[in-house]
Formats: structure tokens, C-alpha cells, sequence
């Protein structure tokens, strides 16, 4: 089940890393469209898998920069951003 607490946390820590490795900011609406934007990839990250296949790591254009971000299966959203 989600929670708000869980998505709260997802949503904040996305947005702390977006700010201190691409020097990007979002909104929980930007965020939101960002889980929206991957759905039709889930299932065929292109970049590769973690945990057994419970995270997904994809590819994704965040305004004008090239991020990879980590898609949780379970919690069916994203969860974090890699360097």
C-alpha cells in the first residue's frame, strides 16, 4: 500500500538529489509527471536492473538534462537519481 509518508520521502529525496548532482529543480507536479512520463518503459529499462529486478533504472530527459533515475517496482514510482 502507498503512503503518503512513502511518497513524501521518495518525492523529496528525488528532488534533493536532482538539485545536488544536475543543479535541477522540481515541483511535486513535475515529479509527478516525471512517474507519469516512464510508465509505458516499466518492464524495459534501458539501462538495467537492481534488487533482484524490484528497481528499474531508465534513462530520462529532466527539462534539458540527461538523467538516469531508479524506477521502484513495488512502490511504483521513482525513487532516486544516480550520478
Amino acid at each position: 500500500m502507498k503512503t503518503i509518508k512513502d511518497y513524501d520521502y521518495s518525492f523529496n529525496h528525488v528532488q534533493q538529489r536532482l538539485k545536488e548532482r544536475y543543479n535541477l529543480d522540481i515541483d511535486r507536479e513535475f515529479y509527478d509527471q516525471m512517474n507519469e512520463s516512464i510508465k509505458p518503459y516499466i518492464g524495459n529499462p534501458d539501462v538495467g536492473t537492481d534488487n533482484n529486478g524490484e528497481q528499474e533504472i531508465h534513462t530520462m530527459f529532466i527539462k534539458i538534462k540527461i538523467v538516469k533515475v531508479v524506477y521502484s517496482t513495488s512502490k511504483q514510482r521513482i525513487t532516486t537519481v544516480l550520478p
